[in-house]
């Protein structure tokens, strides 16, 4: 793995806290919204209500085009989740770190008439911890090298909820999946789960890479065998993220596993202080996981053995104070959602930017495609599906 990989992979959003960026400050990877003329005067399907899907939808509606969003899922976030009445502050499920300044968020949206008033932690954590062959190590030295942004009262799904869709809510439509996409003809049809069929003259595809693997939607045309191929050549693993609340705090802000190199050099595991710096007397633990980690829990059978394997852990590392202060529990298991199947794009087996560049070539320029493992700067974020989506559209509506 070259430096470049080891640091992207590190930097990765997805749906939780990135080990390797230890060693990397955050970068201002700012996002240009696009602004550009267009003769477009057809219909727009978006398929998913990602971050990419609302993303999508925001730039449509800026520029009055009639579209709508058509999401599988009874609700509508993707790998955007919150869970609002869990503690007395929202907890991100999915998405929760900000991977670089806070601006950002502003440029996602260019509007100088929104107001948003969106509070920041600066999350630069102080204590951390190594648990390496039976042994808890501090390693407090890390609080040098690492610092970034999260949000202080709110979530990635409270900024799309209060800012992105509120204009164009009613044309999202959700618990309908779509399994067949028809480009044959001058307009592309959609095929529901229930025969339900939708028309329009072009439509971005923003479902999740592991879905498109597993070939739940069919395309007629098949696609052609180098798209095929890119999708099959991108790894996405597994995903978990749980949160529990303790009666005491007996965990630092940070723990590892393993020893340092392995600890800095995998992003896999991580258990963190999810109420750092917010405004709660709470003790919330959250533990983010990925990969072959993540499937050590994400394949129990139930909540209920995950939670049981996790107190477990904890508490042979913490001398039995896991069990002994337990609470509750929420857990969110990405790998069992039908809509998502994991984590997010974690790496490429060819070249990543020919594998987007191929992937990012419409079908019959009419079937587009945008997502966070579409973005070559920005890959695995919530602003690189952001990025994409509005990369995707502009091509869309001046081609």
């Amino acid at each position: 793995m070259t430096r470049e990989e080891f640091l992207k992979k590190g930097l990765a959003l997805g749906i939780g806290f990135p080990l390797l960026s230890l060693f990397h400050k955050s970068c201002d990877d700012a996002i240009e919204f696009p602004q550009f003329q267009t003769n477009f005067s057809g219909k727009v399907i978006v398929i998913g209500a990602g971050a990419a899907g609302m993303a999508a939808g925001y730039l449509l509606n800026r520029y009055g085009i009639d579209f709508q969003i058509i999401e599988a899922s009874p609700n509508l976030g993707g790998r955007v989740k919150r869970s609002a009445d869990f503690t007395n502050f929202p907890i991100d499920l999915g998405a929760e770190w900000i991977h670089t300044s806070p601006s950002v968020l502003a440029d996602i949206l260019n509007d100088p008439e929104q107001n948003a008033n969106i509070d920041f932690i600066t999350y630069n954590p102080q204590t951390f911890q190594l648990w390496n062959n039976g042994k808890l190590k501090d390693r407090n030295f890390a609080r040098n090298f690492y610092s970034e942004y999260k949000f202080k009262n709110t979530t990635w799904y409270g900024f799309f909820e209060k800012y992105i869709v509120p204009d164009f809510q009613e044309k999202i439509i959700v618990d309908t999946p779509i399994i067949e996409i028809d480009y044959s003809t001058d307009k592309v049809k959609l095929t529901s789960v229930d025969d339900e069929v939708f028309e329009a003259d072009k439509i971005v595809v923003t479902i999740p890479i592991k879905v498109l693997q597993s070939n739940v939607v069919s395309f007629n045309p098949a696609m052609p065998s180098a798209k095929s191929e890119a999708i099959n050549s991108i790894y996405m693993g597994d995903g978990l993220k749980a949160f529990i609340e303790f009666k005491e705090r007996f965990y630092p802000d940070i723990l590892l596993f393993g020893g340092l190199i392995n600890a800095i050099s995998s992003d896999d595991k991580t258990y963190y202080d999810a109420a750092f710096r917010k405004d709660t007397d709470k003790n919330i633990l959250g533990l983010f996981t990925i990969n072959e980690k993540a499937a050590e829990y994400a394949t129990l059978n139930s909540d209920e053995e995950i939670i049981a394997k996790i107190l477990a852990e904890l508490d042979e590392i913490f001398d039995g104070q896991a069990s002994q202060h337990y609470v509750k529990h929420v857990i969110q298991n990405w790998s069992k959602e039908p809509y998502i199947q994991g984590a997010y794009s974690y790496s490429f087996a060819n070249d990543q930017e020919d594998t987007v560049n191929e992937l990012l070539k419409p079908l019959d320029n009419k079937v587009f495609f945008a997502g966070e493992a579409l973005s070559i700067d920005n890959q695995a974020t919530v602003h690189g599906a952001c990025e994409s989506a509005y990369e995707v559209v502009e091509n869309l509506l001046k081609a």
